[in-house]
């Protein structure tokens, strides 16, 4: 039994790996691409805007649809879709195609909300957070193997990378089509009217209606966006505040964004599931939350190599930890009919962030160099004091489910050592 209810999860991890490693084959490739077709700075930046824009709109709508019709054929779609993108890519010539196929990509990248509901659908709560850190490990590592592989391919082609890309996302529909089990099946009582009112363009904004209705899901939201802001900031400048502090390049930048990518990895690949069985998963957030902050507003200071390691290993496995938290906690406060929308939605929200994350740092750091480290910070301190109402309630949720499965647990066992007569 235990063995079925695995399989799933982790395929859904190695699609997951596929499907970024895919994306991050074309990673460096873009700008060069962009440029080739007469692309000024703005422009280049205005391709991966669009391709955030799309994921923002539509991953609470897959979400919603894989709540409507099950996960497996909105991932085979979205798959289809991410493949007739990036052959889209590879045979534009001209600037206003390359934006139409880099829009129709991060439609077709939206699914990773449907991915976490796979999750929340074939794991107990006791184990979920594992599930979602598995998850977060296979974007981690994907984003490791693609630009490395990505970097490989370039030179035997301009083109061949996104060739590629296509390739593995049709290999990665294909295997979702033959192995993946629908794993959302529909509760008795869960209809078509449950959905009345979200066809059309309604379903855009569906999600934020229903999300309205149940405040620790709003919360977990909230949450989301604002330590994606500040980490995808940090992210932004970093690269700047290195030469400025260290007189650094790209290749220093890199092997430093390597070594977050290790830790963030081991952290979501394996310990996340370990502390989340000893403090639980609203202990795990919170703790995460207060090393994130710890570690941005520490990384303004750090004007040592020694001591930006420390603070970047800190700040690393506070991110570790908060990632796939926040998606847990969300699946514990969101109806069981839709988690694929309301994890969808946190997807897309995490999505406005990376576009708006950037900008903020951007403009901060013009006054100065730790400026959006420091607001950063704050922002994080922010989502901890948001997140706590909302931990107490699903905390109270958490626990009674627990007592009701032990209980049940109980029963059965105690019926199985009865004398059959």
């Amino acid at each position: 039994m235990e063995k079925k209810k695995r399989s799933p999860l982790f395929l859904m991890a190695l699609t997951i790996l596929i499907d970024f490693t895919g994306f991050g084959l074309v990673i460096p490739l873009l700008p060069f691409w962009a440029e080739r077709l007469g692309a000024n700075a703005f422009e280049v930046g205005l391709i991966i805007t669009v391709y955030a824009l799309a994921q923002l709109l539509f991953t609470p709508v897959l979400g919603t649809l894989s709540d409507r019709y099950g996960r497996k054929p909105i991932i085979v779609a979205s798959l289809f879709i991410e493949a007739v993108a990036l052959v889209m890519t590879a045979l534009a010539n001209t600037l206003p195609l390359l934006l139409l196929a880099r829009f129709i990509g991060g439609l077709g990248a939206s699914n990773i909300g449907s991915a976490q509901a796979v999750v929340a659908d074939v794991t107990e709560k006791q184990d979920r957070a594992k599930g979602m850190g598995l998850i977060g490990a296979a974007i981690g590592l994907g984003f490791v193997i693609g630009p490395a592989a990505g970097g490989v391919l370039a030179p035997t082609g301009q083109t061949l990378p996104f060739w590629v890309a296509a390739g593995v996302a049709l290999v990665n529909a294909v295997l979702v089509f033959l192995f993946l089990p629908e794993t959302h099946k529909r509760a008795s009582g869960e209809t078509e009217q449950t959905h009345h009112g979200n066809r059309g363009l309604g379903i855009l904004f569906s999600g934020w209606r229903n999300a309205a209705r149940y405040p620790s899901v709003l919360s977990m939201v909230l949450v989301n966006l604002l330590y994606t802001i500040a980490f995808t900031g940090m992210e932004a400048i970093f690269a700047l505040f290195t030469q400025h502090t260290f007189g650094w390049g790209a290749s220093q930048n890199g092997y430093i964004f390597t070594y977050i990518g290790i830790i963030v990895v081991i952290m979501q690949g394996g310990l996340v599931g370990r502390l989340v069985k000893r403090w639980r998963e609203p202990g795990v957030l919170l703790a995460g939350l207060v090393l994130m902050a710890v570690g941005l507003i520490s990384l303004a200071f750090s004007t040592r190599f020694a001591l930006l390691l420390v603070t970047l290993g800190i700040l690393s496995v506070g991110d570790g930890a908060v990632t796939p938290t926040v998606s847990t906690l969300l699946s514990f406060a969101s109806p069981v009919e839709m988690q694929g929308e309301m994890l969808g939605l946190s997807q897309g929200v995490g999505g406005l962030g990376r576009i708006v994350g950037p900008l903020i740092a951007g403009s901060l750091y013009t006054f100065g160099s730790a400026l959006p480290f420091v607001v950063g910070g704050i922002l994080v301190i922010l989502a901890a004091i948001v997140a706590l109402p909302a931990l107490s309630a699903v905390r109270r949720h958490t626990r009674l489910s627990l007592e009701v499965v032990e209980a049940q647990d109980v029963a059965e066992v105690s019926s199985s050592s009865q004398p059959r007569s």
